[in-house]
């Protein structure tokens, strides 16, 4: 029997047994984000697995797991840089610790809204950026989207106007050095916890206030202990939609190409969704007797701009980015 006589004996043993070859291995792609079930940002995903999913049906296969459930907030970008998770949603303040030179995106009253940020991210800026962070950190950021404007809440009313009017108010804030430096700015003083914690420390006095944006006071339920909604609207949050590129490298040239139509789809729903959502939970607020205080932003923003430079911040950012930022219409 010769060579090709055997090969197709063995075929035919092999058939007659039962044996099939093995299709080819989906590529799994799993998303990790700290956000709500509920949430636009989880919604955002959700797209970008439909899109996906429809148009690689038996090559790619994508799951979304929200709410920490897969991976602990905070963890999500070591490990996509481990190679064990491939898609996340970081913010600034995470990117900030491995590159402090795009430190000035995570300072206060650096954007002056969502459409700014936006501008912002979409333009040079965020081309320079996007590629510095593909370069130095081997992620690739699809898009840009919108976290929301961080406001202050407060469990007694005050009638805040001026950074003057906070004099003693304590306030939870996420920790890190800008975070503190920013409420010193905002004449507050901040203190650190869990944001499981700050529903009883507000009803118990143990703080005085939080800041978040309105309608993640609204979801912790912090405006049944709150009184008075302050509009300092101290950070305009961008949270960037990531995957790991050896991971997004991996793919063919046309699968990339319909993530990133997939990721600028749902960033752009998730923007809208976010923006309408924080005036939905503003106007219950409203409704509900909360006082909503509108102070004077130029004071809080000069005062944030005199202590990031007295306090060495802008000596670490990268020379002439905040200028640029500023100048972005």
């Amino acid at each position: 029997m010769n060579r090709r006589h055997l090969l197709i004996s063995l075929a035919g043993a092999v058939a007659m047994a039962g044996f099939t070859v093995p299709a080819h291995a989906k590529t799994e792609i799993r998303i990790s984000t700290a956000a709500p079930d509920s949430s636009p940002l989880s919604d955002a995903f959700r797209l970008i697995k439909q899109r996906m999913e429809e148009a690689y049906p038996d090559d790619i296969s994508v799951s979304v797991h929200t709410a920490s459930t897969l991976f602990r907030q905070g963890t999500e970008l070591p490990a996509m840089q481990r190679g064990n998770l491939e898609m996340a949603s970081p913010v600034t303040f995470e990117i900030e610790a491995q590159l402090p030179e795009y430190g000035v995106f995570s300072s206060g009253y650096v954007f002056r809204d969502p459409e700014h940020m936006l501008k912002v991210f979409n333009g040079p800026i965020g081309e320079e950026f996007y590629a510095k962070v593909a370069e130095t950190m081997d992620l690739v950021i699809l898009d840009t989207a919108y976290l929301g404007t961080r406001v202050v809440g407060l469990r007694e009313v005050k009638n805040i106007k001026t950074p003057e009017d906070f004099s003693g108010v304590k306030l939870r804030m996420p920790p890190g050095a800008a975070f503190q430096t920013l409420a010193r700015a905002m004449g507050i003083t901040p203190l650190a916890m869990p944001i499981t914690e700050v529903y009883l420390a507000l009803q118990t006095g143990a703080i005085d206030g939080q800041d978040n944006p309105t309608n993640m006071t609204r979801d912790w339920k912090f405006d049944e202990v709150s009184k008075e909604i302050v509009l300092t609207q101290h950070i305009v949050q961008p949270v960037f939609i990531a995957i790991a590129k050896p991971v997004f490298d991996a793919l063919t040239p046309e699968q990339q190409a319909t993530l990133r139509a997939a990721a600028k789809e749902a960033a752009a729903m998730e923007v809208q969704k976010t923006i309408e959502d924080e005036k939905s939970a503003l106007e219950g607020f409203e409704k509900a007797g909360i006082v909503i205080s509108r102070p004077d932003l130029e004071l809080f923003r000069s005062n944030a701009a005199k202590l990031y430079k007295e306090e060495g911040f802008e000596e670490k950012w990268q020379a002439g980015l905040k200028e640029k930022i500023d100048a972005t219409k």
